[in-house]
């Protein structure tokens, strides 16, 4: 073999031989690239064609381009945009003289753009190796060489509840009162009574997901059912996930334990993103911990139950998020979306029954498990069960991480607690629940932040980044970013979205008014052709900004 891979025969997660996927990452991890030859090598160590072996190479941001021994990464999420208007990328990539997905002729340097680095509340932000840095200095640091472990201001952690519920230390005392005193069906029965919703976007209840997977065959070879969670949800202006997985783990293995007892799952993993460099590390080793006291593994709390967990890194694809793309990344396979039936809780990772959830989701039942699910739906009496964590941008006066009740007023949320805008500017525009999330124009504050109200307005909650545009943005501009980003994460899978969404940009990206008629032809065909929520959820900020914005637009009649 022309690279030495005989380290990744190893015996792991129930298979022989290592994925496609990690066999690249470490190809590239130790020599900056993969050549046709370690293409060949790969596809023989992983039994695999070498078409598959190029497909993952070619989708995944974290093997594209060749890296340097010194790797810069510059995030072009919205929340940087929003920051500096997608300034720091040409700065850093002038400075430094190499071109973004790039490396310097002699091998020291490369460079890319990311999407994102969950430092949304202090951005720009940079990368150099596993170093994070943002703020308005971030940038002049990295050039000097002199980012410093965590210089970014942490962010504001608070909200408007007496006691956090999402907010509080994993204690596991939710799981030991299940594991006590209520048999699996109890369990479940309470997280349905609860009307617990999942807060990766869909909203999808969380209760119905698991009855599926409960009553789905066990897998013939006797594998048993399995946990997955969503860790590699990369919404820009969302950092919601990253603060659970770093600050406060154990509420998530708690609630995967939890999932596990209802659903009878033998297995789970959590698989990370790997912009977070500092997730990785904080949830392996508060595995190993809850590991040690018997929380995780065979014959937990002497229970009966057998879980164990495994964490896994991804390598760069915001649409991995997807369900299906996620199973199939999980496996070491080009992330790309599938078609459904079947869904995950039929046949997910493997062929197994798969229960499916982020992070934020799963950091709920702990709260269920042991006070029962009155006691959470009054958490916001008149809402939606529960309480949501939001998270506000870099343009806020006092940008942070934030527990609410659901039906809390978005001017609540941004001006009592985010302050306003800083630096005396206004709001004109916010951007909730992600890139697929509508746009709310400035008179609409007083809309609650929930489900079906959000909906009416064309937004969604999402996964609850609050992103405020202030009374400078450009928003044909914003308009041209935002397909930019939907075309360059675009899987790929089919057309609608791979080809509409870069037309969509070339539409904005023009001189002179832009042809209505058009773009809102576009944007059906995104809606009703594609596979996924990607393509078919990114039409909805364009929506928005047609609706409020026309003219900056530059719409014809």
């Amino acid at each position: 073999m022309s690279r030495n891979l005989t380290q990744l025969l190893v015996a792991g997660e129930g298979q022989d031989r290592p994925t496609v996927l990690d066999a690249c990452k470490a190809i590239v991890a130790q020599h900056g690239e993969l050549t046709d030859a370690d293409l060949r090598d790969v596809a023989a160590c992983c039994g695999v064609p070498e078409a598959t072996v190029h497909g993952v190479v070619s989708f995944y941001d974290d093997l594209k381009h060749p890296r340097g021994r010194r790797h810069v990464s510059v995030c072009t999420g919205t929340a940087c945009w929003a920051a500096d208007g997608g300034a720091a990328l040409g700065a850093v990539a002038g400075a430094l003289g190499v071109a973004p997905g790039t490396r310097s002729a002699n091998g020291g340097l490369s460079l890319a753009p990311t999407v994102c680095l969950g430092l949304c509340h202090a951005g720009p932000a940079v990368r150099d190796g596993t170093t994070v840095d943002a703020g308005p200095g971030a940038v002049d640091r990295l050039l000097a060489g002199a980012t410093l472990p965590a210089p970014a201001p942490p962010a504001a952690i608070g909200g408007a509840l007496s006691e956090p519920v999402l907010l509080a230390g994993g204690t596991y005392a939710g799981l030991r009162h299940a594991l006590a005193r209520m048999a699996p069906t109890e369990l479940l029965a309470v997280v349905k009574d609860a009307e617990v919703r999942g807060r990766g976007g869909a909203g999808f209840p969380a209760g119905d997901k698991w009855q599926f997977v409960a009553d789905a065959d066990e897998p013939a070879d006797g594998g048993g059912k399995v946990i997955v969670v969503n860790g590699d949800e990369g919404d820009p202006g969302s950092y919601i996930d990253k603060h659970l997985m770093e600050r406060n783990p154990q509420l998530l293995i708690e609630g995967m334990v939890l999932a596990a007892h209802a659903v009878g799952a033998a297995r789970g993993f959590v698989f990370v993103r790997s912009e977070y460099p500092d997730s990785l590390p904080a949830l392996r080793a508060a595995v190993d911990d809850a590991r040690a006291q018997g929380l995780l593994g065979t014959d937990i709390l002497r229970s009966g139950l057998d879980f164990d967990v495994a964490v896994h890194e991804g390598a760069g694809s915001y649409v991995v998020g997807e369900e299906t793309a996620l199973l199939a990344s999980l496996q070491g396979l080009r992330g790309v979306v599938s078609a459904r039936p079947p869904f995950p809780a039929q046949r997910g990772w493997h062929g197994r029954p798969t229960l499916v959830h982020n992070v934020e989701t799963l950091a709920n039942i702990p709260y269920i498990a042991l006070h029962g699910a009155e006691a959470y739906r009054q958490l916001s009496p008149g809402a939606t069960p529960g309480t949501k964590l939001v998270c506000l941008n870099e343009r806020f006066a006092a940008p942070g991480l934030f527990e609410v009740p659901f039906g809390t007023s978005l001017r609540t949320i941004c001006e009592d607690l985010g302050g306003g805008l800083k630096d005396g500017r206004t709001i004109k525009a916010l951007q909730i629940g992600g890139p697929l999330g509508g746009i709310l124009p400035a008179d609409a504050l007083d809309t609650p932040l929930d489900f079906d109200a959000l909906a009416q307005r064309g937004c969604m909650v999402g996964h609850g980044s609050i992103l405020a545009f202030d009374d400078r943005t450009d928003m044909r501009a914003l308009a041209r970013h935002l397909m930019a980003f939907g075309a360059d994460e675009s899987c790929g899978k089919c057309f609608p979205c791979r080809v509409g969404l870069r037309r969509g940009e070339e539409l904005m990206d023009r001189d002179g008014p832009v042809d209505r008629a058009r773009l809102e032809a576009l944007l059906e065909t995104l809606e009703l052709g594609s596979l996924c929520a990607h393509g078919g959820g990114m039409p909805a900020p364009i929506r928005s900004l047609i609706a409020h914005f026309p003219d900056e637009l530059g719409l014809t009649p």
